[in-house]
């Protein structure tokens, strides 16, 4: 199931619930808002996290103090009467048009029902909240004189996972608080009305009572046993998966490594009472640069960047790990406050590429920001990867026009439609306008650095885009080079001067006008379909291949990819790689005989047509199967990827 709506009434920044909100019409789809600070953006975040994270507390009144006006920790919006109602509401739907509703509200009732209410409960575990705050506790943990991050595991990973081993119903959070308690005390045998915790000195006592009551201290220590050894057994799992995303997304040379100490817990010697030496897990830096042990204070030799890799490297791979997850969980979400605002411009590109890679399809996303290029840099990276149909785009503002503060959403239309509604009105000047953004748009999303880039006037070392005819002059040589089909866009050229300079024309050019623009729209409307960008290997990768001569023998090629292979998304067409990804090629076999000169091509085409040329073999022109990447061929990559 996936969430369609979001109901939010007289709580924090938003008053009573409008009709028209867009979070009415989510629709299962993904959700990027951008809101500037004091819109309410951040509102909607913690309606999630509040209503879900219900179903684990243990007290209802640990609820209910958020919609209690006398407590301090009141969330009701403070512009709402007394006599108004604060609540949340989720509807969510399946496919096949099944609905259920989550609900929130300062009833006991209704908290209660939600703190039985396993939905919720297993919804909440399969989802995950991340925002600044998360990574923020882990860079604080680092001041510490050993890097214990096991306090930070219990308040990010703990309530969120669940190790089948350990307990395949509740999270491994709430069965360390259990543990924690200690074994289920039992009377003591020589006091009248005295309560004791079972320990070993009753395993040999003469009362047969007392050993039994050994009994239940023998199996509380073999579950605290049980959680010690699944646990290190899940955190070594996890050291390899973050190391990976390490190394392939954030392309860090060194590795991490998780040690664990493990929980224990003895019986005072009048028994009653504990001595707990809670779990700790410590993180160090095995390996830096290919040297190893030689990082011994990570807290000062690693800057904030690697920090926050590290933090993001471990919750991405406890996100990718399905199996501590409830399978049946009705609602499967990732949502986000801000968590890439700390980052710098490269590392918001890798976050964003594995988030839109890696889980937009089994998680729904929603995704808010207060940062502007952000919310349009991601806009953009939705866009080139062919995902715009499977989201929503927001933006917030405070309303300025009402009596007391409130959201206000700006109504969004696509450039494309927003030109079509001009149209519509023969407005043909404004509809111009927008047609030149959104052909602007798409087509520095479509070109290569190749075409879309040249050498900057001010400073010939700084490469900047071109402007809008250089780019559609641009657009025919590309696509030859891609070998997409240009016949559909070629009147581009032709009735480019309709946008270049759309305030140009006065009444008398209008007949002509409308029906430059009338073609304009059905070549724009063409141009969409086609997207560049959805990242299949990474920079920094093996990606060879092997070429069969006519005499029966061979010809391999090893080389590494400096660039990102994106795909090509053709309506009509099956999938294919992009040839424009430079290349260096380190070694050639021919038949056996290897020859290492290393060779840099600009684009996969040229590599792979040269070696052809070499040896006279006909070339293939869809040259995406003709490659294995790191061992993988190109449809399995796909498989992979969920494509």
């Amino acid at each position: 199931m996936r969430l369609h709506e979001l109901h939010i009434n007289n709580f924090k920044f938003f008053p009573k619930q409008d009709p028209n909100s867009p979070l009415l019409k989510i629709d299962g789809k993904n959700l990027l808002v951008y809101g500037e600070n004091g819109s309410g953006k951040s509102t909607i975040y913690w309606s999630i996290y509040t209503l879900l994270e219900s179903a684990f507390k243990i007290n209802e009144f640990d609820v209910q103090k958020y919609f209690d006006r006398t407590r301090s920790e009141c969330l009701i919006n403070i512009f709402s009467k007394s006599n108004q109602l604060s609540f949340i509401k989720m509807i969510l739907k399946d496919d096949y048009g099944n609905s259920t509703e989550y609900y929130l509200d300062g009833n006991l009732h209704s908290i209660v029902a939600n703190m039985r209410n396993s939905d919720i409960r297993e919804s909440c575990m399969a989802c995950d909240f991340i925002n600044y705050k998360v990574l923020a506790k882990l860079h604080f943990t680092k001041y510490e004189a050993d890097i214990d991050l096991f306090e930070w595991f219990q308040d990010e990973i703990f309530p969120y996972l669940r190790i089948p081993d350990i307990d395949p119903i509740i999270s491994i959070g709430d069965y360390y608080k259990n543990l924690a308690k200690g074994p289920p005390q039992v009377k003591a045998f020589d006091e009248i009305d005295k309560w004791i915790y079972p320990n070993p000195s009753m395993e040999n006592h003469p009362n047969e009572g007392v050993r039994k009551d050994f009994k239940k201290y023998n199996q509380f220590q073999k579950k605290v046993k049980n959680w010690n050894n699944q646990f290190l057994k899940y955190i070594k799992h996890l050291e390899v998966n973050a190391n990976e995303i390490l190394k392939s997304n954030f392309g860090h040379n060194f590795d991490l490594k998780l040690s664990f100490k493990k929980f224990d817990l003895k019986v005072k010697e009048k028994w009653d009472g504990l001595i707990i030496s809670k779990p700790q897990i410590f993180l160090s830096i095995s390996r830096y640069n290919n040297l190893k042990d030689r990082v011994l204070k990570p807290e000062y030799f690693l800057n904030e960047a690697k920090w926050t890799a590290i933090g993001l490297s471990i919750k991405f791979a406890i996100l990718n790990d399905f199996l501590s997850r409830p399978a049946q969980a009705q609602l499967q979400a990732l949502i986000i406050d801000d968590l890439l605002v700390s980052l710098d411009m490269n590392n918001r590109d890798i976050v964003l590429n594995y988030l839109l890679d890696h889980f937009a399809n089994d998680y729904q996303i929603i995704m808010l920001t207060h940062d502007r290029a952000l919310y349009e840099f991601a806009k953009r990276k939705i866009d080139i990867k062919g995902k715009s149909n499977e989201w929503i785009y927001l933006e917030m503002f405070e309303d300025l026009l009402s009596k007391t503060p409130k959201p206000y959403f700006k109504p969004l239309k696509s450039s494309l439609q927003t030109a079509t509604d001009y149209f519509n009105q023969h407005d043909y000047p404004a509809c111009g306008i927008y047609l030149r953004k959104r052909f602007e748009e798409l087509l520095k999303n479509l070109l290569p650095p190749k075409y879309r880039k040249v050498p900057s006037k001010e400073d010939p070392n700084v490469q900047v885009d071109r402007n809008l005819n250089d780019l559609i002059n641009a657009l025919k040589p590309y696509c030859i080079e891609e070998n997409i089909d240009y016949t559909d866009l070629a009147e581009l050229k032709t009735y480019k001067d309709a946008i270049l300079n759309p305030l140009a024309h006065n009444d008398l050019d209008a007949p002509f006008y409308r029906r430059e623009i009338k073609i304009l729209i059905e070549i724009l409307e063409k141009l969409e379909k086609i997207k560049r960008g959805q990242v299949i290997h990474h920079p920094n990768r093996n990606m060879n291949f092997t070429l069969n001569k006519p005499d029966g023998t061979f010809f391999t090629v090893r080389m590494k990819i400096k660039e990102s292979v994106v795909l090509i998304d053709e309506d009509g067409k099956p999938l294919r790689i992009s040839v424009f990804s430079k290349c260096k090629v380190s070694s050639k076999s021919n038949n056996g005989d290897t020859d290492n000169n290393e060779e840099n091509f600009d684009t996969l085409k040229d590599v792979y047509e040269e070696m052809c040329n070499r040896f006279g073999i006909a070339p293939v022109q869809d040259i995406s199967r003709c490659f294995d990447y790191d061992g993988v061929t190109f449809d399995q990559k796909l498989i992979d990827l969920r494509i």
